[in-house]
């Protein structure tokens, strides 16, 4: 699956790499770099750029798991786990339930192979234009 041709450019301000993509899981895992601009006065990266990754990889996913129909966020929800520092962010999404108009989405940040951060989002899929 070709997902580089149609990244956003938040997906660059966030460091997104490496993108991959599992056909037999249908999961998708992409790094991002955590700033130290993306710190908090703690000195820990600041709660919405991590739900700002968590976003960018369920809306990639939305996107291209449901066969390149455009699709826009109606809610998220994201529960922070622990603390994360600046460097290397991986996250990975799946499909919690995937109907014609409504697709579900979790997502996940991990960081030194420890849970982050944890999302769940509701997508809408739009008619194409």
């Amino acid at each position: 699956m070709q997902i580089s041709q149609t990244l956003p450019p938040i997906h660059r301000l966030l460091g997104g790499h490496n993108i991959q993509w599992n056909d037999d899981q249908h999961e998708l895992e992409i790094h991002y770099i955590a700033l130290e601009s993306f710190t908090n006065p703690r000195g820990t990266v600041e709660g919405g750029m991590i739900c700002a990754m968590l976003d960018d990889i369920m809306g990639l996913f939305a996107y291209h798991a449901n066969q390149q129909q455009p699709a826009t966020t109606i809610n998220l929800t994201t529960d922070f786990l622990r603390p994360c520092l600046v460097g290397l962010v991986v996250t990975k999404c799946r499909f919690i339930k995937q109907g014609k108009s409504i697709l579900n989405i979790e997502s996940e940040a991990w960081q030194n192979h420890k849970l982050v951060a944890r999302s769940t989002a509701n997508f809408m899929v739009l008619a194409h234009a």
